[in-house]
């Protein structure tokens, strides 16, 4: 028994000079990141935030780990170290739907760790005018969910916008029942008209006949549970952490395939990581074949076209415009070769960015 005594305070002393060691390193790279960011200003101050660099590194890192360490806590490690650090050149602001705790929170909380300031916003097309004025340095908007399709007001606001996509996020959706209550005394639920939708089958089974009462976020609907004694919401598990409720019913989705995909927005797009998607808005004429010249372009250059969406036009009725999401970046020679063409064909192009795709979404517990 002595001899495991004192072969686990040996282990406990190695471990204490690992994270010295750690906490060494952190330093070292901090220090560097001062000199890079003296660099950056010395040079016409590049952004402090540069996604495809913040891409590539985590990308690496990944690859090299090979699965040996838990991929999403290595994500969400060096995520914060990378916030962390960048936050000694600048604190960014990034928008999002509020209040806080809302799936939006959670996207811009994974994409740019805790280093910056979060600044919830009550209506999502409202997102884009905070950056737009300079309050916010980034927003975070969602664009489409895998099981309720795209969200609409959202795609309109890229039409009329200078702003450009800088990177998306990937985020697993994991709805919950959340209450200061039991079930059994529950009277009311509070949530987005969405997570209704997708909890419908669960509410029937679980709670049926209890009022419904849809609000404009998940995280309101904390906020109004955390109020009154019986009554739930449907939320997320930040939005359990944060508004101080249990977690009286867990993952309740009717689909376990439920993901949102959110834009990162900003003054300004990314360069090229290797693995990127680029956006763009493209007005076609009024004939016939008009969209299939379009997709014959695209196959000509070789281009995946992954998202196609149409929307009507503000400028004349019965006319369309379509948001496109092309597999590459603008400055990869394929795009480059393909995008003249398309301006020739159609009414009007608009580039809304190049970005890094995300990695593929794995199990959260936000």
């Amino acid at each position: 028994m002595g001899e495991s005594l004192l072969e686990l305070e040996n282990l406990r002393d190695q471990l204490d000079e690992i994270d010295n060691r750690i906490l060494l390193l952190l330093h070292n790279r901090a220090e560097i990141v001062r000199s890079v960011g003296q660099l950056k200003s010395a040079n016409g101050g590049e952004n402090v935030y540069v996604p495809h660099r913040e891409t590539k590194i985590l990308a690496r890192l990944r690859e090299k780990n090979r699965n040996f360490f838990p991929a999403d806590a290595l994500d969400t490690i060096f995520a914060e170290i990378i916030s962390a650090c960048r936050s000694l050149e600048q604190r960014l602001e990034v928008a999002f739907l509020g209040p806080e705790g809302s799936f939006g929170h959670a996207a811009a909380l994974r994409h740019f760790g805790s280093s910056v300031n979060f600044n919830p916003i009550a209506d999502q097309t409202d997102v884009f005018s905070e950056v737009e004025s300079g309050r916010a340095d980034y927003g975070v908007v969602a664009i489409e969910n895998s099981s309720r399709g795209t969200v609409r007001d959202v795609l309109e606001m890229f039409a009329g916008t200078t702003l450009q996509i800088c990177a998306e996020v990937i985020l697993p959706i994991d709805q919950n029942l959340l209450s200061k209550s039991p079930k059994e005394r529950i009277t009311k639920v509070y949530s987005h008209p969405q997570p209704f939708a997708q909890c419908r089958e669960w509410l029937r089974q679980n709670l049926k006949g209890i009022r419904q009462i849809e609000v404009a976020s998940t995280s309101e609907a904390a906020q109004l549970a955390a109020a009154e004694e019986d009554a739930a919401a449907i939320a997320s598990k930040l939005a359990a952490e944060i508004y101080g409720l249990q977690i009286v019913g867990e993952s309740i989705m009717d689909s376990s395939c439920n993901i949102t995909r959110f834009l990162v927005i900003g003054p300004h797009t990314a360069m090229r990581s290797g693995q990127d998607r680029t956006s763009i808005f493209i007005a076609i004429q009024d004939r016939v074949g008009a969209l299939y010249q379009v997709l014959t372009v695209l196959q000509k250059h070789q281009i995946n076209m992954s998202k196609i969406e149409s929307m009507p036009a503000q400028t004349k009725p019965w006319e369309y415009v379509f948001f496109v999401d092309l597999d590459g970046h603008v400055d990869d020679s394929n795009v480059q070769a393909a995008l003249p063409e398309l301006e020739k064909l159609c009414l009007h192009v608009k580039l809304l960015g190049s970005y890094a795709r995300s990695a593929s979404p794995q199990d959260s517990s936000i």
